[in-house]
């Protein structure tokens, strides 16, 4: 089994203009290291990081934290959906957020727990996922 993450995003939802944020930074060539990355972002030093963790669990970054092929696509010079307001742009940013497994529960929810079942309580959800952690 690949290893779980449930951590990296500083507690912070990914915001619907995040995922453009994040390729307009790193476009520029910047550094979410750098401590002007907060000025530049807009944004608190964890929201950097949240950022950052975002960008590459939705494949708008890749390792080196510059703009993939995706998000050049989406969000470059002749971006196909800058506003993200087509549907089949929200399924492919849930495709690769899953498929990233950079955010574990995604890709546990949706390609192991709903397996099991189709319906079911948070209780049920919560036993599944310590299960999982505990293999």
């Amino acid at each position: 089994m690949n290893k779980l993450s449930f951590s990296g995003h500083e507690s912070f939802i990914c915001k619907q203009f995040w995922l453009k944020k994040i390729f307009d930074f790193a476009n520029e060539k910047s550094r979410f290291s750098d401590e002007t990355s907060v000025v530049n972002l807009g944004v608190g030093k964890n929201m950097v990081s949240s950022l950052r963790f975002w960008g590459k669990a939705f494949g708008m970054l890749d390792d080196s934290d510059s703009p993939s092929d995706m998000a050049e696509y989406l969000f470059g010079k002749k971006g196909k959906d800058i506003y993200l307001e087509d549907y089949g742009t929200i399924w492919l940013l849930h495709y690769h957020l899953v498929k990233s497994n950079k955010a574990s529960i995604y890709n546990l929810v949706f390609n192991e727990f709903r397996k099991e079942r189709i319906d079911f309580t948070r209780d049920q959800l919560l036993g599944f996922i310590i299960r999982k952690c505990k293999e």
